[in-house]
Protein backbone atom coordinates (compact mmCIF):
# COMPACT_ATOMS: atom_id res chain seq x y z
CA UNK A 1 0.00 0.00 0.00
CA UNK A 2 2.53 2.10 0.86
CA UNK A 3 4.23 1.55 -2.31
CA UNK A 4 1.00 2.28 -4.22
CA UNK A 5 0.69 5.67 -2.42
CA UNK A 6 4.61 6.58 -2.70
CA UNK A 7 3.79 6.13 -6.81
CA UNK A 8 1.00 8.05 -7.18
CA UNK A 9 2.81 10.62 -5.02
CA UNK A 10 5.55 10.90 -7.58
CA UNK A 11 2.80 10.92 -10.32
CA UNK A 12 1.23 14.56 -8.78
CA UNK A 13 4.66 15.92 -8.15
CA UNK A 14 5.41 15.64 -11.92
CA UNK A 15 1.97 17.21 -12.84
CA UNK A 16 2.06 20.25 -10.87
CA UNK A 17 5.67 20.95 -11.40
CA UNK A 18 4.89 22.63 -14.85
CA UNK A 19 2.81 25.86 -15.41
CA UNK A 20 -0.22 25.00 -17.31
CA UNK A 21 1.32 27.28 -20.96
CA UNK A 22 -1.02 28.86 -23.43
CA UNK A 23 -3.64 26.58 -24.75
CA UNK A 24 -3.00 25.81 -28.36
CA UNK A 25 -6.61 25.94 -29.55
CA UNK A 26 -6.23 29.77 -28.36
CA UNK A 27 -4.15 30.39 -31.68
CA UNK A 28 -5.46 30.37 -35.29
CA UNK A 29 -3.54 27.56 -36.92
CA UNK A 30 -3.57 26.74 -40.80
CA UNK A 31 -1.47 24.01 -41.78
CA UNK A 32 1.12 24.09 -38.98
CA UNK A 33 3.24 20.88 -38.86
CA UNK A 34 4.40 22.08 -35.29
CA UNK A 35 1.91 22.75 -32.70
CA UNK A 36 2.16 21.96 -29.21
CA UNK A 37 -0.38 20.35 -26.57
CA UNK A 38 -1.79 21.75 -23.78
CA UNK A 39 0.84 21.39 -21.22
CA UNK A 40 -1.48 19.78 -18.58
CA UNK A 41 -2.49 17.01 -21.07
CA UNK A 42 1.01 16.95 -21.78
CA UNK A 43 2.23 16.06 -18.43
CA UNK A 44 -0.31 13.50 -17.86
CA UNK A 45 1.62 11.74 -20.59
CA UNK A 46 4.94 12.16 -19.05
CA UNK A 47 3.37 11.02 -15.43
CA UNK A 48 2.26 7.57 -17.25
CA UNK A 49 5.48 6.94 -18.84
CA UNK A 50 7.32 8.02 -15.30
CA UNK A 51 4.68 5.57 -13.58
CA UNK A 52 5.35 2.68 -15.44
CA UNK A 53 9.35 3.78 -14.97
CA UNK A 54 8.97 3.82 -11.22
CA UNK A 55 6.85 0.56 -11.34
CA UNK A 56 9.54 -1.40 -13.64
CA UNK A 57 12.86 -0.47 -13.78
CA UNK A 58 14.00 -2.78 -15.08
CA UNK A 59 11.88 -2.25 -18.90
CA UNK A 60 13.95 -0.82 -21.26
CA UNK A 61 12.90 1.72 -23.43
CA UNK A 62 11.45 -0.60 -26.19
CA UNK A 63 9.20 -2.18 -23.54
CA UNK A 64 7.83 1.29 -22.55
CA UNK A 65 7.19 2.72 -25.54
CA UNK A 66 5.67 -1.26 -26.51
CA UNK A 67 3.01 -0.45 -23.33
CA UNK A 68 2.32 3.10 -24.01
CA UNK A 69 1.14 2.37 -27.22
CA UNK A 70 -0.76 -0.68 -26.25
CA UNK A 71 -2.78 1.54 -23.65
CA UNK A 72 -3.30 4.54 -26.48
CA UNK A 73 -4.43 2.00 -28.82
CA UNK A 74 -8.25 2.91 -29.20
CA UNK A 75 -9.05 5.77 -27.35
CA UNK A 76 -11.19 9.10 -27.80
CA UNK A 77 -10.12 12.07 -28.14
CA UNK A 78 -7.73 13.71 -25.55
CA UNK A 79 -4.21 11.99 -24.28
CA UNK A 80 -4.09 9.58 -27.01
CA UNK A 81 -4.06 12.30 -29.75
CA UNK A 82 -0.99 13.65 -27.90
CA UNK A 83 0.64 10.66 -27.50
CA UNK A 84 -0.24 9.34 -31.15
CA UNK A 85 0.98 12.45 -32.66
CA UNK A 86 4.31 11.97 -32.17
CA UNK A 87 6.72 10.39 -33.96
CA UNK A 88 8.09 7.09 -33.07
CA UNK A 89 11.79 9.11 -32.53
CA UNK A 90 9.70 11.63 -30.08
CA UNK A 91 8.14 8.71 -28.11
CA UNK A 92 11.45 7.48 -27.49
CA UNK A 93 12.95 10.92 -26.53
CA UNK A 94 9.98 11.41 -24.29
CA UNK A 95 10.76 8.13 -22.57
CA UNK A 96 14.42 8.68 -22.27
CA UNK A 97 14.29 12.22 -20.88
CA UNK A 98 10.83 12.93 -19.68
CA UNK A 99 11.31 16.57 -17.94
CA UNK A 100 12.93 17.65 -20.97
CA UNK A 101 9.88 16.44 -22.90
CA UNK A 102 7.94 19.00 -20.74
CA UNK A 103 9.91 21.57 -21.65
CA UNK A 104 10.11 21.02 -25.66
CA UNK A 105 6.27 21.37 -25.30
CA UNK A 106 6.81 24.48 -23.42
CA UNK A 107 8.69 25.60 -26.19
CA UNK A 108 6.25 24.53 -28.87
CA UNK A 109 3.57 26.46 -27.52
CA UNK A 110 5.75 29.71 -27.22
CA UNK A 111 6.93 29.22 -30.78
CA UNK A 112 2.83 28.82 -32.02
CA UNK A 113 2.03 31.74 -30.01
CA UNK A 114 4.41 34.22 -30.80
CA UNK A 115 3.98 33.27 -34.12
CA UNK A 116 0.43 34.02 -34.81
CA UNK A 117 1.37 37.36 -32.76
CA UNK A 118 4.22 37.96 -35.42
CA UNK A 119 2.32 36.83 -38.54
CA UNK A 120 -1.69 36.10 -37.57
CA UNK A 121 -1.45 32.45 -38.33
CA UNK A 122 0.62 29.42 -38.37
CA UNK A 123 1.50 28.48 -42.19
CA UNK A 124 3.50 25.95 -43.53
CA UNK A 125 6.14 26.25 -45.75
CA UNK A 126 6.23 30.47 -45.68
CA UNK A 127 7.92 32.98 -43.63
CA UNK A 128 5.67 32.30 -40.41
CA UNK A 129 6.88 28.81 -40.59
CA UNK A 130 10.84 29.28 -40.33
CA UNK A 131 10.23 31.99 -37.73
CA UNK A 132 8.16 29.47 -36.05
CA UNK A 133 10.94 26.74 -36.10
CA UNK A 134 13.51 29.28 -35.37
CA UNK A 135 12.00 30.01 -32.16
CA UNK A 136 10.88 26.79 -31.20
CA UNK A 137 14.62 25.94 -31.51
CA UNK A 138 15.84 29.18 -29.42
CA UNK A 139 13.41 28.40 -26.90
CA UNK A 140 14.40 24.54 -26.52
CA UNK A 141 18.07 25.62 -27.10
CA UNK A 142 18.07 28.11 -23.76
CA UNK A 143 15.32 25.30 -21.70
CA UNK A 144 17.11 22.34 -22.28
CA UNK A 145 20.81 22.70 -24.34
CA UNK A 146 21.77 22.98 -27.68
CA UNK A 147 22.43 19.35 -28.06
CA UNK A 148 19.19 17.62 -26.62
CA UNK A 149 17.25 20.69 -28.42
CA UNK A 150 19.08 19.00 -31.69
CA UNK A 151 17.87 15.48 -30.46
CA UNK A 152 13.99 17.07 -30.40
CA UNK A 153 13.77 18.79 -33.31
CA UNK A 154 15.38 16.46 -35.69
CA UNK A 155 13.30 13.63 -33.83
CA UNK A 156 10.01 15.93 -35.31
CA UNK A 157 10.51 15.24 -38.51
CA UNK A 158 11.06 11.60 -38.46
CA UNK A 159 7.99 10.96 -40.38
CA UNK A 160 7.04 9.78 -43.79
CA UNK A 161 8.63 12.26 -46.70
CA UNK A 162 6.85 10.65 -49.62
CA UNK A 163 4.76 12.89 -51.96
CA UNK A 164 3.75 16.25 -51.07
CA UNK A 165 2.88 19.10 -48.51
CA UNK A 166 -0.71 20.55 -48.43
CA UNK A 167 0.97 23.28 -49.88
CA UNK A 168 1.86 21.27 -52.83
CA UNK A 169 6.01 21.35 -52.31
CA UNK A 170 7.47 18.30 -51.77
CA UNK A 171 7.85 16.71 -48.22
CA UNK A 172 11.39 16.16 -48.48
CA UNK A 173 11.47 19.58 -49.64
CA UNK A 174 10.19 20.80 -45.94
CA UNK A 175 12.38 18.74 -44.10
CA UNK A 176 14.97 20.06 -45.21
CA UNK A 177 13.57 23.58 -44.61
CA UNK A 178 13.23 22.67 -41.45
CA UNK A 179 16.25 20.78 -40.35
CA UNK A 180 18.29 24.27 -41.91
CA UNK A 181 15.72 26.41 -39.73
CA UNK A 182 16.06 24.18 -36.89
CA UNK A 183 19.80 24.97 -36.61
CA UNK A 184 20.05 28.57 -37.10
CA UNK A 185 17.31 28.83 -34.17
CA UNK A 186 19.54 27.04 -32.31
CA UNK A 187 22.38 29.20 -32.93
CA UNK A 188 20.58 32.64 -32.24
CA UNK A 189 19.48 30.73 -29.15
CA UNK A 190 22.79 29.91 -27.83
CA UNK A 191 24.09 33.52 -28.57
CA UNK A 192 20.75 35.18 -27.18
CA UNK A 193 20.67 32.91 -24.29
CA UNK A 194 19.83 35.88 -21.35
CA UNK A 195 16.59 36.82 -23.76
CA UNK A 196 13.32 36.59 -22.77
CA UNK A 197 10.40 34.76 -24.55
CA UNK A 198 9.31 38.40 -26.41
CA UNK A 199 12.97 39.56 -26.70
CA UNK A 200 13.99 35.92 -28.41
CA UNK A 201 10.85 36.48 -30.69
CA UNK A 202 11.92 40.14 -31.85
CA UNK A 203 15.25 39.15 -32.30
CA UNK A 204 14.17 36.16 -34.14
CA UNK A 205 11.48 38.46 -36.42
CA UNK A 206 14.21 41.09 -37.13
CA UNK A 207 16.64 38.40 -38.23
CA UNK A 208 13.71 36.75 -40.84
CA UNK A 209 12.78 40.09 -42.16
CA UNK A 210 16.32 41.09 -42.70
CA UNK A 211 18.44 40.68 -46.24
CA UNK A 212 20.91 39.02 -44.74
CA UNK A 213 19.09 36.52 -42.63
CA UNK A 214 19.88 32.32 -42.82
CA UNK A 215 16.54 31.37 -42.48
CA UNK A 216 15.08 29.92 -45.60
CA UNK A 217 11.66 29.06 -46.78
CA UNK A 218 9.41 27.82 -50.13
CA UNK A 219 6.99 30.40 -51.03
CA UNK A 220 5.34 33.63 -49.57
Amino acid sequence: MKKVFKTISVILILIMSFPVSVLASEYHYEISDLIGAEQSEFEQVIAEIQSIKTAHPEYTEEMILEIMDEQHQGRERGIVDIWNALTNSEKKLCIRYPFDALKVNIAKNIATSQTEAKFGANGLGDRSDAFRHGIWNAEMTVLIGREKAELFATAHEDKDITGNESDGYPKTAHRDMDLHNNEVGRAIGEKNSGSSEDEMADIIYQDICSAETQFVWLHE
